[in-house]
């Protein structure tokens, strides 16, 4: 049972349903973000400082599908060529079959690298601009989508935590307890809602935080229990339940 004695901000934030769906969102949407942005970057830099070189192909493989790291075939060549700083670099790229069948053992090719850092290269057909929009958008989706869901949420824990230290406390009577369309672990949550009477006399309501099945049934209509009201805005309130 959720008291005045043991409630707390990490309570509230526990059983914030909205909170804890909107930090995946967001963690995943900057994690694809930053993957969309630094590939973005790398494609920029490919068109506007790249050096075209002839490279010289030695051999190739075919990688075949499994179940374990590779979900398709993928067909590989191995090159090297020799950058303007003069050291011989290898490299190695996946490529379309239809290329990978028309090039032959010791047929040279053009790749591209970046003067800066000649390790980097790839054959032709090796953009990427398409991976890069679609990981900045997902991402720009998902993190905009959890970024407001916590954002929202962080608002109401911290009116919570404001109450929780310098509310005003008084007596609130049970109005009913109802499901809601939250479940934590596979377990439906409740919510109570509440009447009360500010500092002036005027009636308010207000819904507790969500609660287990078991914490909402042992509350029934006209039960009392204990609440805190902001005194600037007494319509902000917190179920605190019994003393």
């Amino acid at each position: 049972m959720t008291t005045s004695a043991t409630l707390s901000l990490w309570t509230l934030a526990r059983r914030s349903f909205l909170l804890w769906v909107g930090m995946p969102f967001l963690i995943l949407g900057l994690v694809f973000l930053t993957i969309g942005v630094q590939a973005s970057l790398e494609e920029h830099a490919y068109r506007t400082q790249g050096l075209t070189v002839e490279a010289v192909m030695p051999d190739k493989s075919i990688v075949k599908a499994d179940r374990q790291q590779n979900p398709r075939t993928q067909y590989v060549i191995s090159y090297r060529f020799t950058p303007a700083q003069g050291e011989t670099i290898t490299g190695s790229a996946e490529v379309p079959v239809e290329e990978w069948e028309r090039l032959e053992a010791g047929r040279t090719f053009t790749v591209t690298y970046l003067p800066g850092d000649p390790a980097s290269s790839r054959p032709p057909g090796g953009d990427d601009w398409i991976a890069a929009l679609v990981f900045s958008l997902v991402g720009g989706v998902f993190t905009l989508l959890g970024a407001g869901l916590v954002f929202e949420d962080g608002r109401r824990l911290v009116r919570a935590a404001r109450v929780l230290r310098r509310g005003i406390p008084t007596e609130g009577t049970v109005v009913r307890t109802e499901p809601t369309n939250a479940s934590i672990n596979r377990v439906t949550q409740w919510q109570i809602r509440y009447r009360y009477r500010d500092h002036v006399g005027r009636a308010q309501e207000g819904v507790s935080p969500l609660v287990s099945p078991e914490e909402a049934l042992e509350w029934k209509e006209s039960d009392h229990g204990i609440v805190r009201f902001d005194r600037e805005r007494p319509e902000i309130s917190l179920w605190l339940g019994r003393p």
